[in-house]
C-alpha cells in the first residue's frame, strides 16, 4: 500500500488479506471488504473491467494470493446484474507510458543496478565459476548505498559462459555451475526492482584477451544500437525500431544470430516478452512519449557463446533517453 500511496494521485483503499492472528482465508476477508467498499457507488448495473487474460506478473514477495476465477464468481455474487468484461488490453497500454514519478523511480531503479556490472567488470576472470561470479554482482547490487532512498530494493544476477551464454536467447536465464575458461564470452543478465519498477539489463564481457571474433560481434552490437537509439521517436512504430537494429546486424553478417526481437515493454514485470511496446519485426505498437522498453541486440552460437546488450530506454517527445548509459 504504501508503494501505491508513493505513485499514485489517486485514492488508495486497502484491505488486510490474511494474518496470523485468524483462521479465515484471503477472499472471504475480500468479500466483506468489497462488499463494504462497493456500497453507495451505484455498481450494480455498471460494466466492470477485469484483468480476464493470461499475463505476466512478477511476485513482491515469496508468496502471493492468486484469487484467479474466484475473484469474478466473487464480483458476480456481490454485483449480480453489474456486466464483466475484459480490460486486459486497455491495461497493457496503460502500463506502456510510464507518467513523470513512474519515470523517475525507473531511473533510480537502473542507476542501482548499475552496482552489479560494475563489480562484474572487476570480478570476472578464468577459473571462476559462474556461480561465484553471480554472488558476487548480486552482493554488490544488493549492498550498494544507491538503494538509501528506496523502500524496496531487490532483483536476480544470472552468470552465463562460453556455450552457455549461446542459450540466453529465450527470455528465461539460467547460472550454472561451469567454471569460466580463457577468451569465453560471460553475459550477465539482471533483472532488478525498485520501489515496484523493474529493470531488464543485460552486459557481455569477455574473459581475457578479446578476439576477433568477438571484436566484430561486439562492433556489430553497438552499431545496431546506435542505429536503433536513432531511430527512437513519438510516433515510429515497434517494428521501425526492430528494423533500424536487425538491419545493421545483417549487413555485418549477424543476422540469423539475432534470434529474437529487438526489445519489449519494460517497467512492471521482471521480463515480459510481450510487455508493450513490442520491439518486433511485426510490431504495430506505435511509440509515445512515457513509453519504456529495453532495447537489446544480440547474436548467439551454438557450441560457442552469445553477446547481448540490453538498455532500458524511455521515449522522449523528440527520441530517446538510454536510463542505464553506463
Amino acid at each position: 500500500m504504501e508503494l501505491a500511496e508513493k505513485t499514485s494521485s489517486a485514492e488508495v483503499v486497502s484491505y488486510k488479506p490474511a494474518g496470523l492472528d485468524t483462521l479465515e482465508s484471503p477472499l472471504s476477508l475480500l468479500k466483506e471488504f468489497l462488499r463494504s467498499a462497493t456500497i453507495g457507488m451505484s455498481l450494480s448495473k455498471s460494466s466492470i473491467g477485469l484483468q480476464l487474460s493470461q499475463g505476466v506478473q512478477p511476485a513482491s514477495y515469496a508468496v502471493s494470493n492468486e484469487f484467479r476465477t474466484s475473484l469474478l464468481a466473487l464480483l458476480q455474487e456481490l454485483l449480480s446484474e453489474a456486466n464483466f468484461t475484459s480490460c486486459d488490453e486497455l491495461l497493457e497500454m496503460m502500463k506502456a507510458v510510464k507518467t513523470a514519478k513512474e519515470l523517475e523511480i525507473l531511473q533510480t531503479a537502473s542507476r542501482v543496478a548499475a552496482a552489479g556490472f560494475l563489480e562484474a567488470s572487476k570480478c570476472i576472470e578464468p577459473g571462476r565459476r559462474e556461480t561465484d561470479v553471480a554472488a558476487k554482482v548480486q552482493a554488490a547490487f544488493e549492498t550498494t548505498r544507491e538503494s538509501e532512498s528506496l523502500q524496496r530494493s531487490y532483483g536476480y544476477y544470472f552468470c552465463m559462459s562460453g556455450p552457455n551464454s549461446a542459450t540466453a536467447a529465450a527470455a528465461y536465464a539460467r547460472t550454472g555451475q561451469r567454471e569460466i575458461e580463457e577468451g569465453d564470452l560471460v553475459m550477465i543478465h539482471a533483472n532488478t526492482c525498485a520501489d515496484g519498477y523493474w529493470t531488464d539489463l543485460t552486459r557481455t564481457y569477455t574473459a581475457g584477451e578479446i578476439t576477433s571474433r568477438q571484436r566484430n560481434m561486439r562492433c556489430a552490437i553497438e552499431e545496431a544500437r546506435a542505429a536503433g537509439l536513432r531511430s527512437i521517436r513519438p510516433e515510429v512504430t515497434g517494428s521501425d525500431v526492430d528494423h533500424a537494429a536487425r538491419s545493421v546486424m545483417e549487413s555485418h553478417g549477424f543476422g540469423k544470430a539475432f534470434t529474437h526481437a529487438a526489445g519489449h515493454g519494460v517497467g512492471f514485470a521482471a521480463a515480459n516478452p510481450n510487455g508493450r511496446p513490442r520491439i518486433h519485426p511485426l510490431s504495430p505498437d506505435v511509440l509515445e512519449a512515457g513509453m519504456t522498453f529495453n532495447l537489446e541486440p544480440a547474436a548467439y552460437f551454438k557450441g560457442y557463446g552469445g553477446m547481448r546488450h540490453c538498455d532500458v530506454v524511455a521515449v522522449t517527445a523528440d527520441g530517446a533517453q538510454v536510463m542505464t548509459d553506463f
